[in-house]
């Protein structure tokens, strides 16, 4: 199927990396707190113990109330040989500021600890790096190049005290996942007793690897149809199966399949999710045919989502854009407006703020936190309802995140097909 060929102009494709334009809130624990008091009053090793016996009971990190509101959370490593040990917290860790993200260790023990003051809303992934050779004091002219930084992430570790680790893709460590009281609920993303299971398979269409997921007991009635990029991270610990599963029993749904697409390595990645017309005739013609004639999936436009994250959620409204007869609605989570970067950046939302008005609904979201996205993803919503479109549009206290990301795709589903 032929669609509009756009092609974006040359521009850095470099994502921007403005330092964090706040500091964090960097606070004391009460419970580490009173383990040193302990240690100075002449505890032995034995309250090092019982203060471990008790973070493996609770689950890490602790979370705790704040003196002032807010809560507590105090991120912890044991370990008596690392030299220094590191943070890396979605959106939180800066590489250009760290010294807000060095694990302090209490003397004299094992007990690697660094303790932020978070609002009850807040919900992030984060790995912890212990290094076997000290870090040069942070500072604005000492802080890690891109590469250095890329380097202590690659090597941090999932923490083995908490209780919600996701595996974002194959082969990687799992992150580690935590969602404070008030962080959105996200009720419809684990398994459920009693709820009718359905499934996935995997296949090639025209070289690429598809996921496919069907409801149970699909027969012959028509289904509405989802794209989903990035289809590796959403068929694992993403829970697209189970999510989609408690939807449509919870009735928020109708039955639906969901066509995830594998994005290969990262240049392959770079490619395909950068505004290419060969990768969006692909969804809207080779694989919505493909799938039409192996399932009873909709050719209606109106029942047809094409999304994604990141730069997949920048693909999905640009597919949107070139292939509006095919794609009716849009589900973009944090998606790269910034693209193509340099003078050319926000390019996709000039483009619609200049086209006429498409037959496309949105659902929009973006992180808080995600203080180099959350403008253009401002600016882009903003454009969409100054031409009319009809579009939800969500902030969390999150960042560039799945964690985050696993509930707004329930959300946005719900608000565009139920």
């Amino acid at each position: 199927m032929a669609v509009l060929t756009i092609r974006p102009p040359a521009g850095s494709a470099v994502p921007p990396h403005t330092p964090r334009p706040y500091p964090l809130d960097v606070v004391s624990s009460p419970r580490v707190s009173a383990l040193a008091a302990a240690l100075a009053a002449g505890a032995g090793p034995g309250a090092v113990d019982a203060f471990w016996a008790e973070a493996a009971r609770l689950g890490t990190p602790l979370v705790e109330a704040g003196a002032g509101g807010g809560h507590v959370v105090t991120f912890l490593w044991r370990d008596a040989d690392a030299a220094a040990v590191v943070l890396h917290a979605n959106r939180l860790s800066d590489f250009r500021d760290l010294g807000q993200s060095l694990m302090r260790r209490l003397a004299g023990t094992d007990v690697w600890h660094l303790s932020y003051r978070m609002p009850g809303t807040w919900r992030g992934s984060y790995r912890i790096g212990p290094l076997a050779e000290p870090l040069a004091a942070p500072g604005p002219d000492r802080a890690p190049d891109r590469a250095a930084w890329r380097g202590l992430r690659a090597a941090a570790r999932t923490d083995p005290l908490n209780r919600s680790p996701l595996r974002e893709r194959p082969g990687a460590p799992a992150l580690s996942v935590v969602a404070l009281p008030h962080a959105p609920a996200q009720p419809w993303l684990a398994r459920r007793p009693g709820v009718p299971r359905g499934a996935v398979t995997v296949h090639k269409v025209r070289g690429r690897l598809v996921r496919a997921y069907l409801p149970p007991g699909a027969g012959h009635r028509e289904l509405p149809v989802v794209v989903l990029l990035d289809g590796e991270v959403w068929s694992g610990d993403g829970g697209l199966a189970s999510t989609m599963d408690n939807l449509a029993h919870g009735g928020r749904l109708p039955p639906a399949a969901v066509l995830m697409v594998d994005s290969g390595d990262v240049p392959a990645r770079t490619r395909d999710l950068g505004c290419d017309p060969g990768f969006a005739s692909f969804l809207a013609g080779d694989l919505l045919a493909w799938a039409g004639a192996r399932w009873p999936v909709t050719r209606d436009p109106a029942r047809t989502v094409v999304a994604g994250q990141s730069l997949g959620g920048l693909t999905a409204a640009y597919t949107a854009f070139c292939a509006a007869e095919r794609f009716g609605a849009a589900l973009c989570q944090s998606p790269s407006l910034w693209f193509p970067g340099g003078d050319a950046a926000e390019w996709l939302t000039g483009r619609y703020a200049a086209a006429p008005k498409l037959p496309v609904r949105w659902y929009l979201e973006v992180g808080g936190r995600e203080w180099d996205l959350v403008g253009p993803v401002r600016r882009f919503r903003d454009a969409l309802t100054g031409r009319g479109y009809r579009l939800s549009y969500a902030e969390y206290d999150g960042g560039h995140d799945i964690a985050c990301w696993r509930g707004g795709l329930a959300d946005g589903l719900v608000a565009l097909l139920g």
